[in-house]
């Protein structure tokens, strides 16, 4: 199991809601109008791309016993980690 603490995502969609509504003016009554934002429609396209490495790492092995540790000495041994790195990328797109 790993012992790295997972990042949490965030949610909020940040400023990109705001820039995708436009104000249009609507007549109420006789002669008052408000400003109604209308959102313009988007489409999110989300990409995941994966990325594994493998990265040697050095494991040095000792004895298990004390007879062993006397006779034997201990041995550098190189095993290959390899890491899992996931990254989505998350676009907003204008539909014509």
């Amino acid at each position: 199991m790993s012992t790295q603490k997972r990042r949490k995502k965030s949610r909020s969609r940040g400023r990109a809601t705001k820039r995708a509504a436009r104000a249009v003016p609507v007549a109420i009554g006789g002669d008052v109008a408000v400003d109604v934002a209308v959102p313009k429609s988007t489409t999110d396209v989300l990409t995941e791309k994966t990325y594994v490495t493998a990265e040697p790492q050095v494991e040095i092995r000792y004895a298990a016993t004390l007879a062993q540790a006397l006779t034997e000495p201990a041995v550098a041994v190189v095993k290959p980690k390899s890491t899992v790195r996931k990254e989505v990328v998350a676009r907003t797109r204008r539909s014509a």
